[in-house]
């Protein structure tokens, strides 16, 4: 008989017990972190594609909610339930990849948005779950500074898996319209030109809105016609950054107008209507560009698909937390 072995005591049983005394630890629901302890028979989790970058997202967007909850002013206001909504989404999102609920619901460290503002004036709890402690101190041009930042970095999450590259970009774009409408100007973005058959039929789409647009400056006076001008401006803008790569659009003179443009009122109608359907075109690009141009592509994807969110906004188009995305 070897040394440790009980006699009636198969291997095969201790084996099975074994087994069994390490199965309750992981079919419990219990989460492993990355860094406990290695145990015997017990899967380690893989993080998730640049997961660091996402909880940092998603701890960042809690705060810019409470950030902008404590700013006075009809777009901060929307701009705070958005956030909270785009919170819920990526939480939502890393928990199902097993993604710790600690590491997502820690404060953000200093330096990040969070710090121009941590909590919300009002006495409920903060997007993050933490109690308000003392009104903040914060204006529009911190809310604006935080947004922009945000947008500026949109290229570090290119190693973002497949089916959360079209979310990043739209999330970013949403920062960037943010930052427009708050400051007055837009935020700095990387400017890497990039080109292609899906930035070609962006720029297409460009061109159509920028037609409808001309018909509605027809259609307009006074201050309409000074906001369809400035809409023209911002599209055809847009439009030159997207061919600054190299891609080829559409040069087609006219589009059939959706309905009849007669007054001021129908042209506002062909405004927002034209808009509204140039953020939705864009959708269907974002992932695609985002895989064959990484970065340079979700950089200018952010600025192009936040250009066009700031125009419908001026025409009283509600806000989207991922605009272009259903």
């Amino acid at each position: 008989m070897t040394q440790g072995a009980r006699p009636g005591v198969p291997r095969r049983t201790v084996m099975v017990g074994l087994v069994a005394a390490v199965l309750p630890a992981s079919g419990c629901g219990i989460r492993l972190e990355d860094d406990a302890p290695a145990v015997p028979l017990v899967p380690t989790r893989t993080p998730v594609p640049a997961e660091a970058e996402l909880v940092a997202l998603t701890r960042d967007t809690a705060s810019l909610a409470d950030l902008a909850e404590a700013v006075p002013g009809a777009v901060a206001a929307d701009l705070a339930t958005l956030h909270r909504r785009q919170y819920s989404v990526l939480r939502t999102t890393l928990l199902s990849a097993q993604v710790p609920a600690a590491d997502l619901d820690t404060p953000a460290p200093a330096g990040t948005p969070s710090t121009a503002g941590p909590t919300n004036p009002t006495g409920t709890p903060s997007a993050s779950g933490a109690a308000p402690s003392s009104p903040p101190v914060v204006g529009r041009s911190e809310l604006a500074e935080a947004e922009g930042a945000s947008a500026a970095a949109a290229a570090t999450f290119a190693g973002v898996e497949p089916s959360l590259r079209a979310t990043m970009a739209s999330l970013h774009a949403q920062r960037y319209a943010a930052a427009t409408l708050l400051a007055g100007r837009p935020p700095t973005v990387p400017l890497d030109p990039v080109a292609g058959n899906r930035v070609a039929a962006l720029a297409t789409s460009t061109s159509a809105a920028g037609y409808f647009l001309e018909v509605v400056a027809a259609r307009s006076t006074g201050r309409q016609r000074a906001r369809a001008d400035a809409t023209l401006a911002a599209l055809r803008d847009l439009r030159a950054d997207q061919l600054a790569g190299g891609a080829i659009a559409d040069a087609s003179l006219g589009h059939p107008l959706p309905f009849p443009v007669e007054d001021s009122a129908d042209a506002a109608r062909l405004a927002r209507q034209a808009l509204t359907s140039l953020r939705a075109g864009y959708g269907e690009h974002l992932e695609p560009l985002v895989t064959s141009d990484g970065g340079a592509g979700l950089a200018a994807l952010t600025r192009w698909l936040g250009a066009v969110e700031v125009e419908a906004h001026r025409w009283g188009v509600d806000l989207a937390p991922f605009p272009g995305l259903a």
